[in-house]
């Protein structure tokens, strides 16, 4: 079957199904191991069209590791309102993320890829910044709301990779609301309790 070459009508579904590709691709063979004709055999299109959308590898490797935007739109809205239940608000959404059949598979391929090399690592760390300045105008208390943030969403990612990537029990078998019940509370006192010192 001859690659497709061209744009699909719409465009973007042939768009995703490269980027789904490069994530596995990559999160296999990390950056440097991962080649652009690879990743096009695994879209099933022709390396143009992989250049054509993303311009350089580097571009490419970018895309997979941005953080999905319906994502974003259900985490940072809980960082606004009271300050009770902010932890509790934050802990759903974000644990919600790798439960979800939609977003599940681009959490856990983002995360093994960002783990996969220091090149990888290196590439996410803007995004990752990006992210956690989106704090500082948020519902997130004084003072210092971006390390409150930060130390807070390192908790959960912690919690998130034990579950779904080391698949560590009783976390990989606990119901998701006892494992948002257990981990709230400790996701509150990083963004509104007191700092030492």
């Amino acid at each position: 079957m001859a690659k497709r070459i061209g744009r699909r009508p719409g465009g973007q579904p042939t768009r995703q199904e490269i980027v789904e590709s490069a994530r596995a691709i990559f999160a296999t063979k990390g950056f440097r191991g991962a080649t652009v004709r690879a990743i096009a055999e695994a879209a099933d299109v022709d390396p143009a069209l992989v250049h054509h959308y993303f311009g350089t590898k580097e571009q490419l490797f970018a895309a997979t590791l941005e953080f999905p935007q319906q994502a974003l739109d259900r985490v940072i809205p809980t960082l606004t309102g009271p300050a009770e239940g902010l932890g509790e608000r934050l802990t759903r959404a974000y644990l919600e993320l790798w439960e979800d059949p939609e977003t599940r598979s681009q959490m856990v391929i983002a995360m093994r890829t960002a783990l996969s090399s220091d090149d990888a690592m290196a590439r996410a760390r803007p995004l990752i910044v990006d992210l956690l300045g989106q704090a500082t105008t948020s519902g997130v208390p004084e003072p210092d709301p971006e390390k409150r943030f930060a130390l807070a969403m390192a908790h959960l990612v912690g919690v998130a990779a034990v579950r779904h990537l080391s698949k560590v029990p009783p976390l990989r078998d606990m119901p998701l609301e006892e494992l948002i019940a257990r981990t709230a509370p400790a996701i509150q006192l990083d963004l509104t309790g007191d700092q030492a010192g």
